[in-house]
């Protein structure tokens, strides 16, 4: 199979973020082929991690994606306040559950609602003079943490600038 991306390209890989396609090159591998050609990628907050995708595994090619342009983060961003939000989930446990799904996908937009749904309630439970549990607000941070990853880097913004920015954009329905 004729590998989709270059080296030296800069991709997003699943819940693993930002990663840099360091080399394209046949590995060893159990299996019946003793070699098989794989992306070679290093994320960039963990230059000491190296993942190994096989370039004919659909499964795993799938999760390699493009970064995406500043037009396309602002339409995501839109989307997300626009589309119906993900409704709370009142058992903590399945909500837990939910969450984590959606943390470990690394899907953006997915990631945009979950972060919309939790300013919905925080919202909510600030009117009667309540917080989120901590369990939330962790979610919140990890899941905006993902996305600033890819903020910063695509967009050239400071962590902090990319926070405001997602949370700015989801405020405004």
């Amino acid at each position: 199979m004729k590998p989709t991306y270059e080296a030296g390209m800069h991709i997003r890989y699943g819940g693993t973020g930002i990663c840099l396609i360091e080399r394209i090159e046949e590995m060893p591998f159990p299996g019946e082929l003793p070699t098989r050609l794989c992306y070679v990628l290093k994320p960039i907050h963990n230059v000491g991690m190296e993942i190994s995708v096989p370039v004919d595994n659909e499964t795993l090619c799938a999760k390699m994606q493009p970064l995406r342009s500043k037009d396309e983060i602002d339409r995501m961003l839109e989307t997300a306040i626009q589309d119906e939000p993900l409704q709370w989930n009142a058992d903590r446990k399945q909500r837990n559950t939910e969450f984590r799904k959606i943390l470990a996908g690394g899907d953006a937009p997915m990631l945009l609602k979950m972060i919309h749904c939790i300013l919905i309630q925080q919202a909510v439970l600030k009117e009667t003079g309540k917080h989120l549990s901590g369990m939330d607000d962790n979610m919140r941070r990890d899941a905006i943490r993902m996305l600033n990853e890819e903020f910063v880097f695509s967009l050239g913004l400071s962590p902090e600038e990319a926070s405001t920015y997602i949370y700015h954009k989801l405020n405004q329905k």
